[in-house]
């Protein structure tokens, strides 16, 4: 095995999708991803943390560091003609499966999010506050009691929650389910989506450490996470596969990141996120019933051009 081997995803003639996998360009991708991941949150472990008035920014370029990753790499290892759709990015066809699934993603891990809770609550996991008391006493130090007022615009300004969350997740999701789904696809379907969701799970170490997500600092945040993203990763990956495009994975992504928080409005203080949230357990049970019916309806199968090889160059 050459360097060529290590690096390059095509043989003499390059075509999508790749014929191996390309491991050296892999593990330069990941180097790039979590060291620009840690030194972005670098800020955080040496001030107050999760506290500090610079999180969401810092957030913000976190989730960015996938798309330099997947970025450099691409440029340096794939031919010019196949960037694009390498990435995910074409085709824009079938262009009714990508509505389909702009429109059904919110609505979806909305109803996982409220299905979690309920499912808590019917287990005995967690309790509803349907007081909304602990939403008010956070309003009351921005000046304002008028929870349900609140609550009702948090509602109404969903579509663009979606919207600028997915701007924010398509940093991550060009990494993900773009560069690194389609490089790993050698390996099929369910290997590449537990490798591609343990990594996941795995970068947001610098954040889940400092207590994210899970309230914990030690290794069983970081466990829990990548439980989490190897099941939501399998979801997210196959809109890459239905579609044969990112754009629908970065929509589910910004859709779950905006509506995963509406449960707690009605969360009370003693809350485990492990047992209380979609995160946990119980989103973790309806995203597996989800993916059994995907299963039931035949739906794991690539779309009709992921596998024929083609030259980009036309030659």
């Amino acid at each position: 095995m050459n360097a060529t081997d290590l690096f390059s995803p095509y043989d003499s003639r390059p075509g999508i999708p790749p014929t191996r996998v390309p491991w050296g360009s892999v593990a330069v991708f990941l180097a790039i991803a979590v060291v620009l991941g840690w030194a972005v949150c670098l800020p955080l472990w040496l001030g107050d943390g999760l506290a500090s008035p610079l999180f969401r920014i810092l957030a913000a370029g976190l989730m960015a560091t996938p798309t330099i990753a997947a970025l450099v790499v691409t440029f340096a290892t794939v031919p010019k003609g196949a960037r694009a759709r390498y990435l995910g990015l074409l085709p824009f066809r079938p262009i009714a499966r990508k509505i389909w699934l702009f429109l059904l993603w919110p609505v979806v891990f909305l109803a996982i999010a409220f299905g979690a809770m309920f499912l808590a609550a019917a287990l005995g996991w967690a309790e509803i506050d349907g007081t909304l008391s602990g939403l008010e006493a956070q309003l009351a130090a921005f000046g304002t009691t008028d929870v349900q007022l609140y609550v009702v615009m948090q509602f109404l300004s969903l579509p663009l929650g979606v919207v600028m969350a997915s701007a924010t997740a398509f940093g991550e999701e060009l990494g993900w389910r773009g560069y690194l789904t389609t490089a790993l696809s050698p390996l099929g379907f369910w290997p590449s989506a537990l490798v591609i969701g343990i990594v996941w799970g795995l970068w947001h170490a610098p954040i889940i450490l400092l207590g994210y997500n899970f309230g914990r600092t030690d290794a069983l945040g970081i466990v829990w996470m990548c439980v989490f993203t190897v099941i939501v990763g399998v979801l997210l990956q196959w809109s890459r596969y239905f579609t044969r495009s990112v754009w629908p994975a970065a929509i589910g992504h910004g859709a779950l990141n905006a509506t995963f928080v509406f449960p707690l409005f009605w969360a009370t203080p003693e809350m485990d996120p492990l047992l209380g949230t979609a995160l946990g357990v119980p989103g973790w049970i309806l995203m597996a019933a989800l993916i059994a019916i995907l299963l039931a309806a035949r739906a794991f199968r690539p779309g009709p051009d992921w596998t024929p090889k083609r030259d980009p160059r036309g030659a």
